[in-house]
Order: C-alpha cells, then sequence, then structure tokens
C-alpha cells in the first residue's frame, strides 16, 4: 500500500511539471484584439498589484510632463509647512524662454504659498511651478534633480533618469510605464496629491503681482466627449507631450468596488475617424482600455481553503505517511468574465516542495508554494499548507535520533575511541588467555617430574 501510494505521489508531481494547456486568452491576448494607437500601455488593479495589461511597460521613452509627478513627490516629502510662502526668483521664468511650454502666468517677486505652486504645477502642469519648487527645496536645478534620482532609485525605478524638474525633452531623460507605476502609486500615498490631481478647475488666489485666477486641469481639456466619461467614474492624474514622449497619460479609474491605474505613452495625436478633428490617442486609448476592463473583467476565486493541490511524504509517523496540502488561505484574481474554471490551474513549484518532511505536522503549517496560472501565465503564487495534523511516532522518532547521533563527527570520535579500547581489551584477554594456558601447561609438567622422581 506504501509503494503504491508513493508512486501516485511521484506521478502527480512528474504531471504538475508538464506545461498546462491554456485553456482560453490571456489578458494580453484578449486585449490586443483591441484597437490600441499608444505604443506604451500598462493596465494595474488597485486593489491586488495584479497586472492585467502591458505593451512595451519595459520600454525607455522621454516622460514628458509625468516627470512633475516625482517634482510633487519630492516637495511632500521635503516640505512640512504647504502654507509657506515662496518668493518667484527671476530666473526660474527666464530659463524657460523661447520653451512655448504650458505655465501658469507666475511672475518674478510674486509670493505664493508651496501648496499653491503644488496646484499649478499637477493642474495645468506649469513648468514654472517645477523650476520655482525646485529652487525653493534645493536652491537649484541640479541639486534638486539629484534629490529627484535618489528617490527614484529607492522606490525600485531602474530604467529611470531625470536631468531637469519640467519635462521638457532633454539626452539622459527617460522612464518606462513600469517605473511610472511605482512612482505614481507612491506619490498617491499622499492625501494633498489625491486632492490635487482630481481637481478639474482651480482658483488661484491673488497674490501681490497677480490677480485672482482660474487653473483648469489638462485632463479637463481633453476631447471628443471624453470628459464626460472622466466625470462619471475615472480621474486623470497627469497629461503630457513632447515630440519625443508623444501624448501621454496617466489616470485612475474606480467603478463597481474595483479601481484601476493606466499608464500611457508614446500615443500620437491624429485624426483617427477622418472629421478633420485631431485627437489625442494617449486619452482614446485609456478611455476604450477602463471601459472595456469595466465591462469584462471581475473578481474571482480560484483557490479555495479545502481545495487539495498535492501532497508530501510524512516521516517519524505511524498514523500517516503523507500529509494532503491545501492553500494557506482563499485566493481570488481578477478574470475575464465568462471564462469558465478550467481556465484556472494551480502547479506546486518543485524547487519549494520538500523530500519529505518530519511529524508532527500542525494543521495549517506552511509547507511549500504554488503557482496559479491562467491560460499559462502565472499570475500569482500562493502558499500551501498542511490539511491536517499527523502525530509523532515516539519509538521511531528515538530511533532517528540515534542515527543522527550516529552520523556526526563526535559520536564518530567516541566509536572509535570505543573500538580501539574494545580491540585493546580483547588484544589483552587473548594475550591473559594464552599465558595462563602456558602457566597450567608448565604446572602440568612441573607435576610428572615430580612424581617420576
Amino acid at each position: 500500500m506504501k509503494k503504491a501510494i508513493i508512486f501516485v505521489f511521484a506521478l502527480i508531481l512528474a504531471l504538475a511539471c508538464v506545461p498546462p494547456v491554456p485553456a482560453g486568452a490571456s489578458y494580453n491576448q484578449v486585449l490586443e484584439k483591441e484597437k490600441f494607437y499608444s505604443e506604451v500601455i500598462l493596465l494595474a488593479s488597485l486593489d491586488n498589484d495584479m497586472i492585467l495589461f502591458n505593451k512595451n511597460a519595459d520600454m525607455r521613452t522621454a516622460p514628458a510632463s509625468l516627470t512633475k509627478i516625482v517634482v510633487a513627490t519630492v516637495v511632500l516629502e521635503k516640505c512640512a509647512d504647504l502654507e509657506a510662502v515662496v518668493t518667484v526668483p527671476a530666473y526660474t521664468i527666464r530659463m524657460l524662454d523661447g520653451t512655448d511650454s504650458s505655465n501658469a502666468g507666475l511672475k518674478p517677486g510674486e509670493n505664493i504659498s508651496v501648496l499653491n505652486l503644488l496646484y499649478c504645477l499637477l493642474v495645468p502642469s506649469a513648468n514654472e511651478a517645477a523650476t520655482i519648487l525646485a529652487d525653493y527645496v534645493s536652491g537649484g536645478m541640479e541639486a534638486f534633480v539629484a534629490l529627484m534620482n535618489t528617490r527614484v532609485k529607492e522606490l525600485g525605478c531602474e530604467n529611470t533618469n531625470f536631468v531637469n524638474p519640467h519635462g521638457l525633452d532633454e539626452e539622459g531623460q527617460y522612464t518606462t510605464a513600469n517605473d511610472m507605476l511605482k512612482i505614481v502609486k507612491h506619490a498617491m500615498t499622499f492625501p494633498v496629491f489625491d486632492q490635487i490631481t482630481a481637481t478639474q478647475t482651480y482658483t488661484l488666489p491673488a497674490t501681490n503681482l497677480n490677480g485672482e485666477r482660474q487653473l483648469r486641469s489638462t485632463v479637463h481639456l481633453m476631447n471628443k466627449g471624453i470628459k464626460d466619461y472622466y466625470y462619471e467614474y475615472a480621474t486623470g492624474i497627469k497629461t503630457g507631450s513632447t515630440d519625443n514622449a508623444g501624448r501621454c497619460v496617466i489616470s485612475k479609474a474606480s467603478k463597481d468596488g474595483y479601481s484601476y491605474l493606466a499608464v500611457i505613452m508614446r500615443a500620437p495625436f491624429i485624426d483617427i475617424d477622418d472629421d478633420d478633428v485631431m485627437e489625442n490617442c494617449a486619452i482614446i486609448d485609456c478611455k476604450a482600455l477602463f471601459k472595456w476592463t469595466f465591462a469584462n473583467i471581475r473578481l474571482r476565486s480560484v483557490a479555495e481553503i479545502n481545495q487539495i493541490i498535492g501532497e508530501v511524504p510524512v516521516k517519524l509517523s505511524w498514523q500517516a505517511d503523507h500529509v494532503k496540502l491545501i492553500p494557506k488561505e482563499a485566493y481570488t484574481a481578477l478574470m475575464p468574465a465568462g471564462d469558465g474554471a478550467g481556465s484556472v490551474l494551480i502547479e506546486m513549484i518543485p524547487e519549494s516542495l520538500p523530500a519529505s518532511i518530519d511529524a508532527p505536522v500542525k494543521k495549517g503549517q506552511a509547507i511549500a508554494e504554488a503557482r496559479v496560472l491562467y491560460a499559462g501565465e502565472e499570475i500569482a503564487r500562493i502558499t500551501l499548507a498542511a490539511k491536517d495534523d499527523v502525530s509523532r511516532n515516539i519509538l521511531l522518532y528515538a530511533w532517528s535520533l540515534l542515527k543522527r547521533a550516529a552520523s556526526t563527527p563526535l559520536f564518530k570520535i567516541i566509536a572509535v575511541f570505543v573500538l580501539l579500547g574494545a580491540a585493546a581489551y580483547a588484544a589483552l584477554f587473548i594475550r591473559y588467555k594464552i599465558r595462563s594456558k602456558k602457566r597450567r601447561k608448565l604446572k602440568v609438567l612441573n607435576y610428572r617430574d615430580f612424581k617420576r622422581k
């Protein structure tokens, strides 16, 4: 019986190593059937960090005004008092002369709070707000850019480098969608960042050099009625565009209890429907991506707590020779709606699976790991735990301790001394016996000689 169980277990392990046959399209395969214009697209769940769609997410590209998200993050980390008043240095305005870049109309000598500079930075994407904040925090562009690069490296961004704080094209300034995802998720941990980026219009108070002004969000200016879609359940976090970056947008959307973040870069600005109106294809793609996702993706259970995934041999017990492995916790994943459960496969990870475990085993004890596969692609890893308790047999345990002790160097040294002592004792004993025998023989001979006389 035990040999049969071992054979079945080996067969299960062998089958688990066979690549699964895809039973349905992956997220990328499904979404690639949709028409997207952008060269770089990344869609992630904010509920469980799952990546649902990835198109060139590791391609290095110019960041345009997405750079300002990093500027805002560094400012929020370095400035404890957002109501502190900043006097605008003339050089921070003059350095942008001739760039024809977006601005908020700030003037040299104007007094404005850090908070209002952040509104200028993130709502209309004002470039002079970036240079003013850089000067205020670090006293110059170079020192502030060094802070930016240090911070993104700390966030794990390996393919990002900045050479200016405003995002205008410049050699050596680049990022990726994957890195921007890390950056914006960190920025979203600051409530004021979420508050500002969700703002469609903002009234900038009058200052010593400027009257009251209204700032309008760059996302608010989206074309062809897309703004109505955003106002319903999506928030444009940041847009940007340069010749090298194309059209870019990072946006967050929430609906029916699901929340997603999209990063779209290198999109064209073209007339896609021959109506003589040029469209920002980053926004077009963002809308299509969110609409498809909300219509087609649902949270589904893929691993139940009592679902037996495999088993592992148990030693030192007469109660059982194997313990069944089940998910330590129930696991759910975002899956395309309508797909059958056959699309999901859970397989044990061989390198995490011990050849055997020693009793006692506690129910719920973590033993190994497994992959959750959807259409052959790994979407998650789960911990496998023991389904039942397995008690230890004291005799088997004692025997195992003895065998374990026998394999130690100290035991071997002692054994050698014991053997040598036994050998020495045996040699002395044999010698004693031989000498005793000789003495008896001499006594007999002497006795015979005595009788003859």
